[in-house]
Formats: structure tokens, C-alpha cells, sequence
């Protein structure tokens, strides 16, 4: 499930690489031992590789000896990796140097096989991440021949060993015979670089493999064949299938578009049912036949087993927080302890076949849908390009870095409006649905190799592109690394005018300047304790400063606050949180917070590239004069009429810091404790520049086009 394309193309080639063939057989023919304590070695060391870290370190008799990245950095991997680990680069080096025992394939899901092949061509046990493989055919080659050597494999199918799941098979008996099964998951999307398709596929196993070993057991029907009776999906994000063993029936339901998030199986049978809730951690039992005045008790008792299931479970899970998945824990245990006892893997080959078979299926399907989708988007992408206004006459191409984002691709498409050439930089090249007409969009990672061609023509740098989530090594790589690598490559190239999205938030507060922040304000420089996010930013926008006196660009700094779409509103944390049928406000109703719309940005950053030489080198961009938080919340609620609001005075949320810092701080081990009341509060601008600018910057020239 996790890392890049070129980590893929990498550890594939890597996999293929002839120079490794003698070293990996000899390796494969030394005799194994069943060892005391397992020597763990992971590839891929992305979000999934850091949780299996995790989850390796609780695991007793277990002991990581190697990661094997390209992109790995041991300063991200911190104290999950024991200082005598090895950090390589390939796989095949992985194999050769350290000579794990086991292996954890942690990678995207298409470079799988080819990584546990190599893995048990080597004589490693091999725990594969979900999806386990695109193919039915694949996985049974990697079982065959981890048979044939004499190996073990697991599958990354980790919610079967969850209390829940584990429960339900436990009750499976008392519910009768098995009549009909419903998988239900509800998701939403995590990655901004996938598609609503691929987000389907790579949860999917999630929603199978319970309903496989469900079925299995539930009939007793280890061998006979099963079914997939039909499937019907969406490429937006929704898939069904109907799964038929013997004469019992599944629906498979996967979403993310449905909500509430949430992840159950409803087992019925002829006496009774189970529902094992996942997001709740519990496993509503209700035994019996539900007939005559049972029914009227059902569903107190339902509610009951929900209250009180779910509280536990709610319960373990605060006691869990910063650790691993449970089931994943369990899971890399018990596999573990068959490696060191021989005996079985906790995941029959069976299994593991049935459910990459049923997801074939219906990922067939979603991607013969996705295929039809895109066509149709195209046609419409051209049609919609023949009414654009033509290019003016000699205009320089602008290129926007983060041109697929929510601020990237308004900025695309408002200068593109302006009659500019636009290039878009990202790290793979959008679907014909997320396109903007008439933008050329060209592949790099910005903070690896760019080839200094996708700068030709390019008279304007527009660098947005930013990381936003993750840790310091994230933030390294994706916002100070990636900021110093694509202006030193512009710059080389002939680009001498630079436009750097920095963010707002990096000044310091108004209460410690004194007064309220202008463009001159200072830089919070150097400091984590506000966040990896803004550390980053602030770091990125001193290198943009550095490096345009040393190159001798034009540098223009651009400082958005908060970004809003007012087009599709979804209030700003600062505002308050949605909490079940509630939105808790905070904060003074009349006060003032600000925002910036991405519109407004878009139309200011077109002015920018329109006359770049007038437009003031430093701007903190926010609406002028900012809006109340009443009128904020006004706008959410005109689609969200569902909402009742509670107002909590920021007074009352003043009060309430202090002993919240304590729980922080017994609870959960916080040293350094989020102030709430400084997380919810109101920051105070000078807004004249921005207004002068915005006015300046007219209306967007999508709406005149």
C-alpha cells in the first residue's frame, strides 16, 4: 500500500538484476535453522512500513536487522530501527548483507511477486501487505513456490485477528447454520495521489478476507470452489459483489463515498446473528431465534451490547494510542512463532488465493469502469479546450509545482484562463477527469531528479506544491528538499522569476510581536513545536530566499492563510469540530477569522504572473476584511442542515487548556501538550496590502473566458 512509483520501478528492476543471481541461490541453498529470536527484514519503509515497525517491536523473540529502500532516512525511522540495522537500498542488497530470516514486503502492490519470489528464491519466510497481489495467478505461484522451498507465507490480512473478528469466529456455532453474510466498509480517501479506483482496490482485501475465513468455517466447506456471482461498481468509489460458497450468500459492499466510516460484518443465521464492528472494537451477539416477543426485546439488546461493547472497545483503544494495529501485532506474532516452531502459517494458502481471486474480480471491473469513465472525461477535456481563449501572443509558460492540488490547480486554471501556457509539475500525471483544459502536465519528484527540459519555455516559476502530512522527514524531503531542488533546476535552465506559495502560519503569534502581524513580522524559524507542517514551511521559504540572492532571481513570497474553496466550504479547524449530529463552534460568534479562498489566491497569483515586476515581493495573503466566524459557519450550514450548533465561548475553552494539558500529560505521556485554547484562537493581521492586491487582481478571468 505504500511508496512511490519510483520505488517501484526501483525494487522491480532490482528484482530482475542478473548481477544478484549467484548470491541469492547460494544464500537460498544454506541450510536454515529454526531460529530463537526471528531477524526481521522490511522493504519499503513508507506510513505501512513504519506501522509494521511498530508491530515488530511488540512482538517478543523478534529483532529488525534491515530496511530496504531507496528513499529510506534512519533519522524518520527514529527509534522504531535498532541502531545496528542496516539501511540499504535494494532488495537484493537486503538479502545478500544481512540475511534475514523474514521478510516483509511492504511495497505497492504491483512490485509484490516479483519482491517474494526474490525473497524465497533466497530461502526467507515472506509476509506479503495486502494486497497481497493483482492476481489470483500470481499468489499461487508465490505459494507453490514457497512450497517447494520450504518456507512460510502470510498475508497482511490483519483484521482477522482483531478481538471482533476473532469472537465472531469463535461464536460462529451458536448462531445456527450460516445463511447469508454482509461485508460492509465504508473508507474515504487517504492519498491524494490515487485514484477513487485504486483507494477501492487497495482496501478491498479489508472487506474480503473476513468473509473468506467466515464462509470457510461457517459451512465447513474447506475445498469446494467460491463464487463470485456478480459485481457492480462505480468508478467514483463504490464496489459490490455477491460471493455464493455451497448454498450461502455474501455481499461485499466497499465505499468511499458512503458514511459514516465504518467497517462490520452482519452474520446471520438460522439462530440468530453477529455483527464483529471494527471501528468500535466489539461484537454485537445476538443469539436466538428473535421470534414473538423476542422481538420486541431485540433491539434493546442491540443496544445494550453496542453501549457497552463499544465503550470497552473505545477504552483499548486509548490505552493503545501511538502503537500499532492490534490485529497486525497479533497476526506478525503468530506468524512468527510458526516460523520458530515449524508449524503452520496463521493464513492457509487457501485463503489467501480466495480472497486475491474475489478481489480480481471485482477489480476487473472497476477498472474496465475507470477506463470507460476516463474516455468520456477526455472528449469532454477537448471539447472543453476549443472553448478556452487563445494564448497571447509570446507569453512565457508559467509552471506550477502542486498544479493537482486544491490551491495548484485553481492557480492552473485561472492563469491558463488569462490566455498563459501553463505546465503542471507532479509526481505522476492526473487521470483526463482531474485535468485542467489546456494544461500540459509533465512527471518529476521534485525532491529526486527533474530533468531541466520540463522547464523549457517556463518564464515563471509558480512553486506550490508543499507536503502536508507526515513527519520532519516528510516535511524535509517534500517541502525544504523539493523547494531547494526545483528552483536550482530552474534556475540553471533560464528561469528567473520565482513565485514561492510559502503559508501564513509560519510567523510568530501576534501575542508575541505585539501586535497585529504585517508582512514584516518575524518568522517562527527552527522550531517543531508547532508542527512538522509549518517547521517545514518556514524552513522551505528561508531556502527560496537564499537561494534567489545567490541565483540572482526575482523571488515574490506569497503567504495564504488558511485555504478555503467558499465553492464547496468545509470549515477551517480554527472554527470548530463536527461532533456526531453537532458542530461545536468556538470562539466569539462576531469575532473575526481569517481565511483565504483558493479563488482569491488564484486571482492573485495571476495578477503576479501578468505583472510580476510591480507585485510586492512579500504578501501574507488573507481575505480583506476577514470574515466572522458566524458568517463562516452560515456557509457550512446552508448544505448541512442536519447540523445543530453549540457555541462554546473561547473563555470557557480558556479554562478548560490547563487541565486539558494535564490529561495530555498523565493519559497519554504528551511532554509536549497542544494548548487548545491557542489552537482554536484568532490570529490578528493587517490586512491592507492583501486588499489592495486582491482589489488590484480584479475578478477571475475564468468567468469572463
Amino acid at each position: 500500500m505504500i511508496g512511490t512509483d519510483a520505488q517501484s520501478s526501483t525494487m522491480i528492476a532490482d528484482s530482475k538484476d542478473a548481477r544478484h543471481a549467484d548470491g541469492v541461490r547460494a544464500i537460498a541453498d544454506a541450510p536454515r535453522r529454526a531460529p530463537e529470536t526471528v531477524r526481521v527484514g522490511l522493504i519499503g519503509s513508507g506510513k505501512m512500513g513504519l506501522h509494521h515497525l511498530k508491530a515488530i517491536a511488540a512482538v517478543s523473540n523478534a529483532k529488525v536487522v534491515g530496511v530496504a529502500d531507496p528513499a529510506a532516512n534512519r533519522e524518520a525511522l527514529g527509534a522504531l530501527l535498532p541502531a545496528d540495522a542496516e539501511v540499504v537500498g535494494t532488495a537484493a542488497e537486503l538479502l545478500e548483507r544481512v540475511r534475514p530470516d523474514v521478510v516483509h514486503i511492504v511495497t505497492p502492490p504491483g512490485t509484490h511477486a516479483s519482491l517474494a519470489k526474490q525473497a524465497i528464491e533466497a530461502g526467507c519466510h515472506v509476509y506479503v501487505e495486502k494486497p497481497f497481489t493483482p492476481t489470483a495467478a500470481e499468489a499461487e505461484e508465490i505459494l507453490a513456490l514457497a512450497a517447494r522451498r520450504g518456507v512460510k507465507v502470510c498475508a497482511g490480512h490483519q483484521v482477522l485477528f482483531e478481538a471482533p473478528a476473532r469472537a465472531a469466529l469463535a461464536e460462529l456455532a451458536t448462531i445456527g447454520r450460516i445463511v447469508h453474510i454482509e461485508s460492509h466498509f465504508s473508507f474515504k480517501m487517504v492519498r491524494k495521489n490515487i485514484t477513487a479506483v485504486e483507494q477501492v482496490k487497495d482496501i478491498l482485501p479489508h472487506a474480503v478476507y473476513p468473509v473468506v475465513e467466515q464462509l470457510r468455517a461457517g459451512t465447513g466447506l474447506a475445498d469446494a470452489p467460491m463464487e463470485v456471482c456478480g459485481v457492480s461498481v462505480d468508478p467514483h468509489g463504490d464496489a459490490y459483489a455477491l460471493v455464493r460458497l455451497g448454498t450461502v450468500t455474501a455481499v461485499v459492499i466497499v465505499t468511499i463515498n458512503g458514511r459514516p466510516v465504518e467497517q462490520y460484518q452482519q452474520i446471520t443465521g438460522t439462530n440468530g446473528s453477529l455483527r464483529p464492528d471494527y471501528i468500535g472494537g466489539s461484537l454485537i451477539r445476538l443469539v436466538g431465534p428473535g421470534t414473538g416477543p423476542g422481538v420486541l426485546i431485540t433491539p434493546y439488546r442491540r443496544a445494550l451490547q453496542t453501549l457497552t461493547g463499544t465503550t470497552r472497545g473505545i477504552v483499548r483503544l486509548v490505552r493503545r494510542l501511538g502503537a500499532s494495529y492490534p490485529g497486525l501485532t497479533a497476526l506478525i506474532g503468530q506468524f512468527y512463532e510458526s516460523i520458530r516452531l515449524d508449524t503452520e502459517s496463521p493464513l492457509t494458502p487457501q485463503s489467501i488465493v480466495d480472497t486475491v481471486r474475489i478481489c480480481e474480480c471485482v477489480g476487473d471491473e472497476l477498472d474496465r469502469a475507470e477506463a470507460q469513465h476516463e474516455q468520456a472525461a477526455q472528449l469532454r477535456l477537448r471539447q472543453a479546450e476549443t472553448a478556452l481563449p487563445a494564448l497571447r501572443p509570446n507569453a512565457a509558460r508559467v509552471l506550477v509545482t502542486g498544479g493537482t492540488g486544491l490551491l495548484g490547480r485553481s492557480v492552473a486554471e485561472e492563469i491558463r484562463a488569462a490566455g498563459f501556457p501553463v505546465r503542471v509539475l507532479g509526481r505522476r500525471i492526473p487521470p483526463f477527469s482531474k485535468r485542467v483544459p489546456g494544461v500540459e502536465y509533465a512527471m518529476a519528484d521534485l525532491a529526486r531528479e527533474i530533468d531541466p527540459a520540463v522547464f523549457h519555455g517556463v518564464g515563471t516559476l509558480v512553486h506550490c506544491a508543499a507536503e502536508t502530512a507526515g513527519g520532519k522527514a516528510d516535511h524535509q524531503r517534500n517541502s525544504i528538499d523539493a523547494t531547494r531542488r526545483v528552483i536550482e533546476v530552474a534556475a540553471h535552465a533560464g528561469v528567473r522569476r520565482v513565485a514561492h506559495i510559502s503559508s501564513i502560519a509560519i510567523l510568530k503569534t501576534s501575542r508575541e510581536v505585539g501586535r497585529p502581524l504585517d508582512e514584516d513580522a518575524p518568522v517562527d524559524i527552527g522550531t517543531l513545536q508547532r508542527g512538522p507542517y509549518v517547521w517545514g514551511k518556514a524552513e522551505s521559504e528561508i531556502v527560496a530566499q537564499q537561494l534567489a540572492r545567490e541565483l540572482g532571481l526575482t523571488l515574490k513570497v506569497v503567504r495564504p492563510g488558511p485555504l478555503v474553496d467558499y465553492s464547496a466550504f468545509q470549515p477551517p479547524g480554527r472554527l470548530g469540530r463536527e461532533v456526531g449530529p453537532l458542530f461545536v463552534a468556538i470562539g466569539p460568534r462576531r469575532g473575526a477569522l481569517s481565511v483565504c479562498d483558493v479563488s482569491t489566491a488564484a486571482r492573485v497569483l495571476r495578477r503576479y504572473v501578468e505583472d510580476f515586476d510591480s507585485a510586492p515581493p512579500m504578501l501574507n495573503l488573507v481575505e480583506a476584511p476577514p470574515p466572522a466566524r458566524r458568517e463562516l459557519l452560515a456557509r457550512y450550514l446552508t448544505n448541512r442542515s442536519d447540523l445543530k450548533v453549540f457555541w462554546l465561548p473561547a473563555w470557557m475553552l480558556r479554562a478548560m487548556s490547563g487541565p486539558l494539558k494535564l490529561l495530555q500529560r498523565v493519559a497519554f505521556g504528551a511532554k509536549q501538550p497542544i494548548d487548545v485554547a491557542a489552537a482554536f484562537g484568532s490570529e490578528r493581521y493587517r490586512t491592507d496590502l492583501a486588499a489592495r492586491v486582491i482589489a488590484q487582481a480584479g475578478p477571475s478571468a475564468r468567468r469572463q473566458s
